[in-house]
């Protein structure tokens, strides 16, 4: 370290920003030419995938996606998604709202669901 004169506090500076909080988890670091850190985490301190626990992996990942913003539906993000109106009508009747002008805002999820943040009376 002192080769590269790297200090310490900047050894432990880099570690944080990599999300470790102790030097104990590292088994070890290399300095790479640009100046970042790349790590490895001793075994016990790794972080688990999917694939480890053995939870199903899909292929696609849906960002979430505004359906209504301030009362009107969004109709570029139907095509986008290849969804109906009456899909729309429909989850919005599931909670009792008749009318999409009820809704402030409405996130289609990851998941396939829909967030609805509907309009506050005053």
């Amino acid at each position: 370290m002192s080769r590269i004169r790297l200090s310490i506090d900047d050894l432990l500076t880099m570690l944080r920003n990599n999300n470790i909080f102790s030097i104990k988890d590292v088994d070890y670091a290399i300095i790479e030419t640009n100046g970042q850190i790349s790590i490895f985490k001793k075994q016990g301190q790794q972080t688990v995938t999917k694939q480890d626990i053995n939870i199903p992996i899909t292929t696609s990942f849906l960002i979430p996606t505004e359906i209504i913003v301030d009362g009107k539906i969004v109709k570029r993000s139907l095509r986008e998604f290849n969804m109906s109106y009456q899909w729309v009508y429909e989850e919005l009747r599931k909670i009792g709202i008749n009318s999409v002008s009820e809704v402030l805002y409405a996130e289609l999820q990851s998941d396939g669901t829909l967030f609805i943040d509907k309009y506050r009376n005053n």
